[in-house]
């Protein structure tokens, strides 16, 4: 269980906010702080009080949340700082960026983007060992093919030296699990585990991210900011999607593997840092180097250890059981729905449906449905319309695959452009919110649109 020593702030004067925030973290076991002005938590941080995170408004009585964001870096450098507002723009955003928020959460709040912010950015900030090493070692659930054995056993001797993993795996496969489960079995495991989303990060801030900057180094830089490489001092580092480093940041992460020390933004004296590198990607790195897009070198260098995840579709009936039972002992307790249970028909549907979208997919598709039921027996109906619309035109699709020679990889296309058109529906076209509800990246998810030829809706 998580200790309430260390706390989370949360900064905004609206009663509602402070209702919605109370529940999660509290049902969560987080300790909370909460304050209706900016100037009330200054003071609270003043006083010498240690939190990790903070959720914070950018409207605020007296001054407003981006003021108060550098005073937060300056007093708690290495505290976490997701931004709420109702009005983002591109210039709130970028300012916010550069003043060190990891984050913006647009209101109204989505109680189920403020849970996953949490559990990302509470752990890179100051994530207690004990607390990595019980949500990580926990393999049971995820080893019952043999395939999947194999690969926690690689795990478990890669954690025992300190070169750079590469894991490789289609999204949603497990590949920050592993992270973190390699991490907590390895001398570092009581140290932090700093997750940076490569694919999240615009190109020209890359460098004041991961490796900081100095005060003056740019207008608007009032006071020096710790970038994700210091903040993971003594840990671990993990980079996910490393295929949308650029060019440039690649030969600056080589260097730095090599020599293991790097320079902030607008610095002159070489800070040395000792940490693991851990770098995940669902691309073709292979690819991308031959292509230019990716140094041969750094590829080499970060996968002299490489493990590679198989999809949820080639392992086994066992461990899709495994899983399924999992995630739902999970929703039973989050949920307060003791009895759900899935009928023989749902059952049927998880084993015959080929999870473009892996582990992760299985997992927000069986929270859906938990939700949704009343009765306690979660029925087809009940899970997402892309899975349902799966089954209904299944015979039509084997009939275009036996006349065409369709492959299996054709036919997951299918089913992923369906779900993509499905919740695209729902969000009325809003490409940013149908990434989020699939969770997707950003960038990835207007790859797809473009793959499929799809432009629907607004940004």
């Amino acid at each position: 269980m998580k200790s309430k020593a260390q706390e989370i702030i949360v900064v905004d004067d609206e009663p509602g906010v402070k209702m919605i925030f109370s529940r999660i973290l509290e049902n969560l076991n987080y300790g909370i702080q909460y304050f209706s002005s900016a100037e009330e938590a200054i003071k609270y941080l003043q006083s010498g009080h240690v939190c990790n995170m903070a959720f914070l408004d950018i409207r605020l009585p007296g001054m407003d949340g981006i003021s108060a964001l550098s005073q937060f870096k300056t007093l708690a450098p290495a505290m976490r700082v997701v931004m709420m507002t109702a009005y983002q723009t591109v210039d709130s955003v970028v300012t916010t960026m550069k003043l060190g928020a990891v984050d913006f959460l647009v209101k109204p709040l989505d109680p189920e983007m403020i849970e996953k912010s949490v559990k990302k950015y509470y752990s890179a900030s100051g994530t207690l060992a004990s607390d990595v090493e019980e949500s990580s070692t926990d393999k049971s659930f995820v080893a019952q093919s043999e395939a999947m054995k194999t690969v926690l056993a690689v795990a478990d001797k890669f954690a025992a030296v300190d070169e750079p993993i590469l894991l490789l795996g289609e999204s949603g496969t497990g590949k920050e699990f592993l992270a973190q489960y390699t991490h907590g079995k390895s001398p570092r495991g009581r140290k932090p585990l700093v997750i940076v989303d490569c694919a999240s990060i615009p190109e020209s801030l890359f460098e004041s991210e991961l490796f900081g900057y100095e005060k003056g180094a740019f207008t608007g830089a009032d006071s020096p900011k710790m970038g994700r490489f210091q903040m993971a001092d003594g840990g671990t580092l993990f980079l996910d999607e490393i295929g949308n480093v650029p060019l440039a940041m690649q030969a600056k992460l080589l260097r730095f593997i090599e020599n293991r020390t790097l320079m902030r933004l607008g610095g002159k004296t070489p800070i040395a840092l000792d940490i693991r590198i851990f770098a995940a990607t669902n691309a073709d790195l292979k690819k991308s180097v031959a292509t230019g897009q990716f140094r041969e070198d750094l590829f080499y260098r970060l996968g002299a250890l490489t493990i590679q995840l198989l999809p949820l579709r080639n392992r086994s009936h066992e461990e899709k059981d495994s899983l399924l039972q999992y995630f739902l002992t999970q929703n039973r307790r989050k949920l307060g729905k003791s009895q759900l249970s899935l009928s023989e028909a749902s059952q049927k549907l998880i084993r015959d449906y080929p999870w473009p979208g892996n582990v992760r997919e299985l997992k927000h598709a069986v929270y859906s449905a938990s939700l949704l039921c009343d009765t306690g027996r979660i029925d087809p109906i009940h899970f997402p319309i892309g899975i349902q619309s799966y089954f209904s035109h299944r015979e039509q699709a084997a009939s275009a695959a036996s006349g065409e020679n369709k492959t299996m990889k054709e036919i997951l296309k299918k089913v992923e452009k369906e779900q993509i058109l499905s919740v695209l529906k729902k969000t009325g076209g809003n490409k940013k919110k149908a990434s989020e509800m699939l969770d997707m990246d950003y960038k990835s998810f207007l790859g797809k649109l473009k793959d499929y030829t799809l432009d629907t809706g607004s940004d």
